[in-house]
């Protein structure tokens, strides 16, 4: 059970090896031959901390990086004209305090070089096999790279650290010629720069690998040279655990009305839900893990700011664990409730999708662990339901990025095991009891509602009329710190930047405003 590094990309490039066609090959180095320490990241958003003494969590720090560094990815990709770290680096912090004003930021990007070195990407140890290999057929290596937040002088310390950068050629990073990838200037330098080294190469005898299926694969090909994408394998990895499996939509079995109510933040069914999941999990997997394993992390599906429903879920199963632990006097096992942070791109209905239209809406979201798993802890990942399995995907890709090994299960309270059935099925499940405003509103003004990203995404997409027959109920029945969690939810969550939500947030904006009931933050 235990996720190692996939090596199905590495397997496929040591056929590459036998190729006496192929005498140079171009490697990017993120995500492809290096991956970026989590323990850095958190150093860093530390550091950014005490610079700009402003009340902001580490997971906060961090998602502003993820969010610029993702801009910044497709800025080099459209062939702009490049930034320097400096100006990524003041752009962060724009991004964190936008009223503030910082001049000399040298020392803080110094600092996050030597944070860079002092905790460095992690290397994928196929790597060293494969040089050894080019080496034995007397082929050449090289890097070719964008570069964001660090520059590549500092890159190729790290390669001269560890033992590397002799073994490439050359090293061409985009902070230093002044474009990236997948820009014809940036594959013309590397052809030049690898015919000074054999003038008789042609362009089909270079090879270009890297994760990006945009910047490396086809810039390459587009370019004239060979390309391998070294990609995620798409299926998952880890079994999947489930209390109940779904083969044929005619007989569900669990009450659709009830996982509707679910979904849309019922938090005593969640709690139901949590409950039964502990119990199949106590019966089948626990007598076994408890026996090798002291250290349990209990992550529900990544989320930004607003709990998704399975957030609720898997806290009704963390409470039920750690009540038997305590209830059987197990006093040598650790339990402890972590989180998957992500930054979210899109604003439509992941349910009613097909599973390559999900995984094609996903793919740029980002992620990320708050709460790091080491290698002798159980990490146990819980959602509602798995269609495609692409949330799982995201999740272990996330694993293997960090080269984080540790067994991993993955826990639903449902799964689909019938192929033929439609994905979008799903979304069948969602609205089979919430289906009009009239039904959510009874939901929200419960003693059992909590608030979702899903209930909110979908009060901020309600027609006016809609909208004001929810808003005239809460206040009708005087909830009014509903409308209050509503509007700071939703600035939290950024959903005030996105044009399709703006005008509901304004109207419940305004509605707090005026009840004037409690402060509030927006």
């Amino acid at each position: 059970m235990i996720n190692k590094p996939i090596n199905e990309n590495w397997h496929a490039l040591n056929g590459y090896l036998e190729n006496k066609d192929i005498k140079h090959y171009s490697f990017d180095f993120w995500n492809t031959i290096a991956y970026s320490n989590a323990e850095f990241k958190n150093k860093r958003a530390e550091l950014v901390l005490s610079f700009i003494k402003t009340k902001f969590s580490v997971s906060e720090v961090n998602t502003a990086f993820s969010k610029v560094g993702a801009e910044y990815n497709k800025y080099q990709e459209s062939g702009m004209e490049l930034l320097s770290p400096l100006d990524l680096l003041n752009k962060i912090l724009k991004e964190l305090t936008p009223s503030v004003s910082y001049r000399d930021l040298y020392d803080l990007k110094v600092e996050i070089d030597s944070l860079f070195l002092e905790y460095p990407p992690k290397l994928d140890n196929n790597l060293y096999s494969f040089i050894e290999g080019t080496q034995y057929y007397d082929r050449v290596c090289s890097i070719t790279s964008n570069t964001a937040f660090i520059s590549g002088d500092v890159i190729r310390q790290f390669l001269t650290d560890a033992k590397l950068l002799d073994k490439f050629s050359f090293c061409l990073f985009s902070n230093e010629v002044g474009y990236g990838k997948p820009t014809s200037n940036m594959y013309q330098l590397l052809y030049r720069k690898a015919k000074e080294i054999n003038p008789l190469l042609s362009k089909s005898q270079i090879i270009h690998i890297g994760d990006n299926e945009l910047a490396d694969y086809k810039g390459a090909l587009k370019f004239g040279f060979k390309s391998y994408h070294f990609k995620f394998k798409q299926n998952c990895l880890n079994e999947k655990y489930a209390v109940h499996s779904i083969n044929d939509t005619a007989t569900i079995p669990f009450n659709k009305e009830e996982y509707s109510k679910f979904k849309f933040g019922d938090s005593h069914i969640a709690q139901k839900y949590g409950i039964e999941l502990f119990e199949y999990f106590r019966n089948s997997l626990m007598p076994e893990l408890i026996a090798k394993h002291n250290t349990f992390l209990i992550y529900n599906s990544p989320y930004a700011q607003i709990p998704t429903s399975s957030y609720y879920l898997t806290q009704a199963f963390y409470l039920a664990f750690s009540d038997h632990l305590n209830k059987s006097q197990i006093k040598n096992i650790n339990v402890k409730y972590c989180k998957i942070k992500r930054c979210q791109t899109y604003t439509e209905d992941y349910g009613a999708l097909s599973a390559e239209a999900r995984f094609n809406l996903i793919k740029n979201d980002t992620y990320e662990f708050v709460d790091i798993p080491t290698l002798n802890d159980v990490c146990i990942f819980i959602d509602d339901i798995s269609i495609t399995g692409t949330h799982q995907r995201v999740v272990e890709k996330l694993l293997h990025d960090g080269l984080i090994e540790t067994s991993s299960i993955f826990m639903y309270y449902a799964k689909l095991n019938n192929p033929e059935i439609c994905p979008s099925f799903e979304n069948e499940l969602n609205y089979s009891f919430i289906s009009d405003v009239l039904k959510l509103t009874d939901l929200i003004l419960s003693d059992s509602y909590k608030v979702t990203t899903r209930t909110t995404k979908y009060i901020l997409s309600l027609l006016t009329k809609d909208l004001e027959y929810l808003v005239g109920k809460i206040k009708q029945h005087e909830k009014y710190s509903i409308l209050t969690e509503l509007v700071e939810m939703s600035h939290a969550n950024d959903y005030n930047n996105i044009e399709l939500y703006k005008q509901n947030l304004k109207t419940l904006k305004q509605c707090v405003l005026e009840l004037n009931t409690v402060s509030v933050n927006f």
